[in-house]
């Protein structure tokens, strides 16, 4: 699959995973903030945290979609995540959080796991 491709497929779920947070009750404050070095796909606030979201798919369920964000991306995301918060004026608690999206007979669903590693950077 072409990268455009690839990455139009990646845009329309994480629009899928925006309206699924919005209707827990989270805001989406930023999609695809991108700084050198990095990306996050979903900048949400959920009470009182300001949450990191990275979105991975799936066309089928994995059993290792967690082990798909490792150390190294983690860290990346970590060092984004505190440019943003240095960028803006933000008094909500950080939080790291990993949405899985997988298609289950043509229906899209996610798998959503806060807190999902720690911010030690």
């Amino acid at each position: 699959m072409q990268r455009n491709q690839t990455t139009k497929i990646g845009r329309e779920y994480e629009g899928k995973v925006c309206s699924y947070l919005e209707q827990q009750g989270m805001k989406i404050l930023e999609r695809n903030y991108t700084v050198r070095g990095g990306e996050i796909d979903i900048i949400a606030s959920d009470d009182d945290f300001i949450c990191f979201v990275e979105v991975k798919f799936r066309s089928v369920r994995a059993t290792d979609a967690y082990s798909s964000v490792g150390f190294r991306k983690q860290q990346r995301i970590i060092k984004t995540a505190y440019n943003y918060l240095y960028e803006n004026d933000c008094d909500l608690q950080p939080r790291f959080d990993v949405v899985f999206v997988f298609n289950d007979d043509g229906e899209t669903c996610f798998e959503y796991y806060k807190n999902a590693y720690s911010s030690t950077y």
